[in-house]
This record gives C-alpha cells, structure tokens and sequence, in this order.
C-alpha cells in the first residue's frame, strides 16, 4: 500500500513539472498585487513577484492553515480521549468492587440458604398463581 501512495505522489508530482515546464512561460512572468479599497490612504501594492511565487505562497499557506486545523482536532479527541478513559476506569472499578461484593453473597452459606429457599418460594407463588389463572379464565 505505500509503494503505491509513493508512486501515486510521484506520478502527480512528476505532472505537475510538465505543467510547469510547458507553461514557463507564464509562471516566470513578474506582477505586481494591487489593492485599493476606495478610501484615501488605503492603498497597497505587493512587490512584482513571479506567478509561481504566488503559487507557492498560497500553498504553503494551505498547508499552514490545514495543519493548525488538524491540530486543533487532534487536541479535541486528547480531551475527549481522556474524559472516556477516566468514565471506562470509573465504570470498571465499580463492575469490580460488585464482583466482589456478589462473590461474597455467593460464598457466605447462610445468605446462599437464604437466596435458595426465596428462589424456591418464588416459584412456588408463581406456579400457584398459574393455576389460579388458569381457573379464572376458564
């Protein structure tokens, strides 16, 4: 996967000179950026720079400004990276402390009697309430 990613940037880059090359021309020809916003003293003129130059300061500017975004998004899922990692450890030391609690309910025999004759006595309200049931419908 990355020979290919190295050979689709060389292909692009490699069009990009051609492009360049042929059209010399007019990337080499020196103009001057003229601003003039209609008020007295507010009136600016760049020095003649080459049209590649513009080319080239607008996409370093691109890259600047992509990389301030991405890095603003990057500090955004740190922070949120770190609030679901604290909820995940919270939620995790309290799944473990109600395993030890229910292993300790589990073990005791007196609370395991306990649970079994309720479970037993359940099920004997339920099969008894079944039947009354059964008796009223019909």
């Amino acid at each position: 996967m990355k020979t290919i990613k190295y050979v689709l940037w060389l292909i692009i880059i490699v069009l990009l000179g051609i492009l360049i090359y042929q059209n010399l021309e007019y990337f080499m020809t020196t103009q001057a950026l003229r601003l003039d916003l209609k008020v007295g003293s507010w009136h600016w003129t760049t020095p003649a720079l080459q049209n590649i130059a513009y080319f080239g300061i607008c996409f370093v500017l691109g890259l600047i400004l992509a990389g301030i975004k991405g890095f603003a998004v990057k500090l955004g899922l740190k922070k949120e990276i770190k609030t679901k990692n604290s909820t995940i450890a919270s939620l995790t030391q309290k799944a473990d402390t109600l395993q030890s609690e229910l292993d300790v309910f589990q073990h005791d025999p007196y609370i395991k009697k306990q649970i079994q004759e309720n479970a037993l006595a359940e099920t004997a309200e339920d099969s008894t309430q079944d039947g009354k049931k059964s008796d009223t419908m019909d």
